[in-house]
């Protein structure tokens, strides 16, 4: 069949629910929990050859013919007496419906459809389905179930085993009992394996037939969960409950094989000619329900005795059983004669007095002398050695790697003092212009001065700058100072 887009309730009218059309109704308004944008964008995906539709109106028998399958997710407001009527119309008319719930059934949901399927056989119980050993799944409710087929036609339409051949002779029906291969029914069980997240128990009663069960491994144990109703009216209606809308969720659908569970359960209401085994259908693996006692709440129920007390002797003694534990001397004479057949002195026991080879050393008081907090030592500056004690030209070679253009000025200024040009100027005058000035200025002197073949003696001993700008302590000529060998280096 081909696919065809998503609607409101569009294209399928005057084709009865019984026909084959491709049209699956969703309905959205009891304020259901998943609908086909939020929840069921891979179911959508995958029933692509099917016309799927929101209902957001009152249900009415009018409104459900046209579509081959009403579906209702987890409905959480009350259902009217009319739509009741207009659904049970709609399965005698040959329409299929899909109800599913989750946890704690129609009493935490706020809604009422037990009143629904009590008609059917069928009812959510208010419990939740957990898993008792842990495996694949962290959470319990994530309740993974490997054996929970309850009947071989889920497994030959999910195509997991081949069809079963006719029963044998000796399966025959009585009134009483029914013979069943319990072989076959172990392996029918194991046929599929799902998870079922977060979902009820079912109560499921003829003329509905439960057809999957939460196994061995989950609690409460074989317990319906999926029931399947067909209408013995001419058309064929059918119905199926699941105690889980999560199964279907687009969180879960791709795990395991829930994906192919789905399959089975559209071709189910979808395919008249699905039938399921009689004999599994009459005989259902499912165990009776079992109430568990809220014990909590028991213990916080005290009641009084209501037994008659006895009044107490007045000789204590009564009270005591001496048959229990006495002492006597009935052994005694047993013992005198051990004595005599063990061939042992009959004598006193006496005390051995012990010998210690090596003497017990000096005891001294278990005391130490106190341990005082010393002083910390004073914290001391720290000082570059290696800064203090380098040679000029690494100080300058230093101060270059460290300066850009931007730092002209500092740099002069270091230069300066690591020259010995700032300590012989005053302090006021100790700027990047005044160094320059004093440099330029000691050159012009030293060019004016010098000549080739001049008297070292009559250079040293003559200082021009002493009657000029600047003025310095006495004995400073300019051979004795660290910017003149500077200046005659280069």
């Amino acid at each position: 069949m081909a696919p065809t887009e998503n609607g409101d309730e569009r294209g399928g009218h005057g084709k009865p629910p019984g026909s084959s059309n491709n049209n699956i109704l969703f309905d959205q308004s009891k304020n259901e929990q998943i609908s086909l944008t939020s929840g069921f964008k891979k179911l959508q995906m995958h029933l692509k050859n099917w016309k799927l539709s929101n209902h957001r109106e009152e249900i009415t028998a009018e409104r459900l013919t046209p579509f081959r399958v009403f579906m209702i997710a987890n409905p959480r407001e009350k259902f009217t007496p009319q739509e009741y009527d207009s659904m049970k119309r709609y399965i005698d008319n040959g329409g299929s419906i899909l109800l599913t719930l989750n946890e704690g059934g129609e009493s935490r949901q706020m809604t009422n459809v037990n009143t629904f399927l009590k008609n059917y056989g069928i009812e959510v119980n208010d419990d939740s389905v957990i898993r008792a050993a842990y495996y694949k799944y962290f959470y319990p409710k994530e309740a993974l179930i490997l054996d929970g087929v309850l009947n071989r036609a889920i497994a030959e339409n999910a195509h997991l085993i081949a069809a079963t051949t006719p029963a044998p002779k000796n399966q025959k029906k009585s009134q009483n009992n029914v013979v069943v291969d319990k072989s076959l029914r172990a392996q029918v069980a194991c046929s599929l394996e799902f998870v079922y997240p977060f979902g009820a128990s079912l109560t499921v009663q003829p003329p509905s037939v439960p057809v999957l069960s939460t196994g061995t491994t989950c609690l409460p144990t074989q317990r319906a969960i999926c029931a399947f109703y067909t209408s013995p009216s001419k058309s064929g209606g059918r119905l199926c409950v699941c105690g889980s809308t999560m199964i279907f969720h687009d969180t879960y659908l791709e795990k395991e094989q829930n994906r192919r569970l789905l399959d089975v359960v559209i071709e189910f209401l979808t395919n008249s000619s699905f039938r399921l085994n009689e004999i599994d259908a009459e005989v259902p693996d499912v165990s009776d329900e079992i109430l568990s006692p809220d014990l909590i709440a028991m213990s916080e129920m005290l009641k009084c005795s209501l037994h008659d007390v006895e009044e107490l002797p007045k000789d204590v003694r009564k009270l005591l059983d001496t048959q229990l534990y006495n002492l006597d001397l009935t052994l005694i004479p047993k013992m005198i004669r051990a004595y005599e057949e063990l061939q042992m002195k009959h004598e006193p026991l006496t005390l051995i007095k012990p010998q210690f080879e090596v003497p017990m050393p000096s005891l001294k008081p278990a005391v130490f002398p106190p341990i005082f907090r010393d002083c910390e030592p004073p914290s001391l500056e720290l000082f570059d050695l290696e800064d203090y004690f380098a040679s000029e030209t690494s100080r300058l070679n230093q101060l270059t790697n460290k300066c850009s253009e931007q730092d002209l000025d500092l740099f002069i200024k270091e230069f300066g003092n690591i020259a010995g040009i700032s300590s012989r100027m005053p302090v006021d005058q100790r700027g990047g212009k005044q160094i320059l000035e004093f440099i330029v200025t000691q050159l012009f002197e030293f060019k004016r001065m010098y000549q080739p073949g001049m008297d070292d003696d009559y250079l040293g001993g003559h200082n021009p700058l002493d009657s000029g700008r600047y003025t310095f302590g006495t004995g400073g000529g300019i051979g004795a100072s660290n910017f003149d060998r500077l200046i005659v280096d280069s």
